[in-house]
């Protein structure tokens, strides 16, 4: 069971296929690790070594990131503690380039920390992301002991993405409260600012509503017609 497929084994195999915005990720072995020839050919800029004692350098001239892990395929090491730095080496190393992460055959210790980087990336359950892998490297088989931290590392992520949502929910929540209690004091704010300006008349205006308005002498006015009538009586009399 442990090397299903043994007779198609290859040193490395492709998990996720290239796109236009970033690398390839590869799972493979030892001798893949230090093919050069093979890295370059398949533009693999970052390796990870999850393996203690592989004897895997690079040239300092070399435009390879390589990374080590001191892990031991035994079902008592502690391997969940490396998968926060390797999530963040392979994210980052796919947007340079490809990314081969490896052990010693790319079995069990680099293939729980790829699977580990698709629960936490895809988003998928522990079973998903390890069936994922074995369709693409049929001698993937991790160790019960990293089994056991896998689903316990599916457990972390359920918790974490449901109290995110929570934390969401509740933010939303605020949020509208808060706007609820504000708009009336906007709406308040507005109404307040509003004044009545009085009606404003140009100068010319003014002067000319003046002219309109002045007053006409009263050596223009008629005169009243008491006037007359008293001046006629006085010259009856006389």
């Amino acid at each position: 069971m442990l090397f299903r497929g043994i007779n198609n084994y290859k040193s490395m195999n492709i998990i996720i296929d290239q796109t236009e915005s970033q690398g390839a990720l590869w799972l493979g072995d030892y001798t893949a690790a230090i093919n050069q020839q093979l890295l370059k050919q398949k533009n693999i800029k970052t390796v990870l070594t999850v393996a203690s004692g592989l004897n895997v350098k690079y040239p300092p001239n070399s435009d390879i990131v390589h990374k080590v892990y001191n892990i031991l395929d035994i079902e008592s090491c502690n391997i969940k503690r490396i998968w926060g730095d390797t999530y963040q080496q392979i994210d980052e190393g796919l947007q340079k380039g490809s990314v081969l992460v490896h052990c010693a055959a790319g079995v069990s210790r680099s293939a729980a920390t790829v699977i580990a980087y698709l629960m936490r990336k895809q988003g998928m359950s522990f079973q998903e992301a390890f069936q994922f892998t074995r369709l693409k490297r049929s001698v993937v088989c991790p160790n019960f002991g990293f089994q056991r931290q896998l689903k316990q590392f599916e457990r972390e992520l359920q918790n974490s993405n449901q109290k995110l949502d929570t934390e969401n929910t509740q933010q939303l929540q605020i949020s509208q409260q808060q706007q609820q209690i504000i708009k009336p004091i906007i709406q308040q704010q507005q109404l307040s600012n509003l004044t009545i300006q009085p009606h404003s008349i140009s100068i010319t205006e003014k002067k000319q509503t003046i002219r309109r308005n002045q007053l006409t002498p009263a050596s223009k006015f008629p005169k009243p017609l008491y006037q007359s009538n008293v001046k006629q009586a006085q010259s009856l009399k006389k």
